[in-house]
């Protein structure tokens, strides 16, 4: 699964100039950072099996690894790239957290990966209008 979305991801963004994949890949980012949160927020509620919260967090940090690695490639800037590595580690540490069943560990990568994105938007003013 997680191949698929890293496969769908890499076809969104070859379809678009240079300066439309970083904005594309930026939005991604912070929309998979958006989807770990959720499960984090699900799982710590009860809601969602660890099992599943684990392989979707587990595909969503991959996804976000992804991001990164592209990142670290590019000519994007070092602020970017900070914020990318901030999001793979904090996801990372939540699929760890939610496979060991760590609910406060779950809870503090969850929070991390809201202050990453709240800096993606303060780092990209273009974004304020869609993400306020």
């Amino acid at each position: 699964m997680s191949r698929l979305l890293a496969a769908l991801l890499l076809v969104s963004l070859a379809a678009c100039s240079s300066s439309d994949a970083e904005d594309k890949q930026a939005q991604n980012a912070k929309s998979t950072a958006n989807s770990a949160i959720m499960v984090i927020d699900s799982w710590s509620a009860g809601a969602t099996p660890s099992h599943y919260a684990g392989a979707t967090l587990r595909s969503l940090s991959e996804v976000l690894a992804d991001y990164d690695r592209q990142l670290q490639t590019a000519d994007g800037s070092d602020s970017s790239r900070r914020l990318a590595r901030q999001l793979t580690a904090a996801a990372e540490r939540a699929e760890n957290a939610v496979t060991s069943g760590d609910r406060a560990q779950a809870g503090q990568a969850g929070q991390e990966l809201r202050t990453v994105i709240a800096k993606f938007v303060v780092a990209d003013p273009a974004d304020r209008a869609t993400n306020p």
